[in-house]
């Protein structure tokens, strides 16, 4: 029984993969990426290119990253100089070639002086305020309320106007709001935070024949990598 049961695993498999199998498989895929703490480190390391390894090194593909903004992953991706853009919101690419599942989900925050927006009432306080974010991240398409959205290039200018009460509030990820914060560049004593959303992140894959490869292979190995439990050990690797 088990040795039919093997053999009906194994077809199920080879079917499912069959589409992928029809034409040669890349040897390398490219991912498009900003940096990101713990997520897309520049020496190769963190949450995502562990999760991506895991995903392609099954089938003998090796992995690469293109440190790039936001919004310059995406243009990559559309120019088919990469293969796929990394953490990509799905409401904000019309038209993408998106990965079925999400494969990390996002905390994201609100930085704030205390006291100064006292009590909290959630998305309430943040109305008609100018709320400052990364450029691409488009987060006042989440948002419930209205607000005066002020997109920058670096975190580090953010951080610099909060502290001036030029912005009301930094909107940015849990981890990437603690990696630059822990850079000095003001006394985090005078702050708080505040959970605002919860959203997921994606894959962008280039829409050639190539892009639809590797979208297929991510669609079918990440499900079973949750399943065995190998996306959650990870998680708890880099403290997600």
């Amino acid at each position: 029984m088990k040795k039919y049961l093997f053999l009906a695993s194994f077809l199920l498999i080879f079917l499912i993969y069959l589409p992928v199998l029809a034409g040669n498989i890349p040897e390398e895929i490219i991912f498009a990426s900003e940096e990101r703490s713990n997520a897309t480190n520049r020496d190769g390391t963190g949450l995502y290119l562990d999760i991506f390894r895991a995903v392609y090194g099954s089938m003998g593909i090796k992995t690469k990253i293109i440190i790039q903004s936001y919004n310059g992953s995406v243009s990559l991706v559309k120019q088919h100089k990469a293969d796929a853009a990394v953490g990509i919101y799905p409401d904000m690419i019309r038209g993408a070639v998106l990965s079925k599942y999400p494969f990390v989900k996002d905390y994201v925050l609100v930085l704030f002086k205390k006291d100064k927006f006292s009590p909290w009432d959630g998305q309430q306080t943040l109305k008609n305020r100018k709320i400052a974010w990364m450029k691409g991240y488009a987060y006042d398409e989440y948002l419930n309320v209205p607000v005066m959205k002020k997109e920058f290039y670096t975190r580090e200018a953010i951080l610099h106007r909060l502290d001036r009460d030029q912005i009301d509030f930094f909107m940015d990820t849990r981890n990437d709001l603690e990696s630059v914060l822990n850079k000095g560049i003001i006394d985090v004593s005078h702050y708080t935070v505040e959970t605002v959303l919860e959203l997921e992140r994606y894959l962008v894959f280039a829409n050639n024949n190539k892009g639809k490869k590797f979208k297929k292979i991510f669609d079918f190995r990440f499900p079973h990598l949750v399943k065995t439990g190998e996306i959650e050990r990870l998680y708890k690797k880099w403290n997600w």
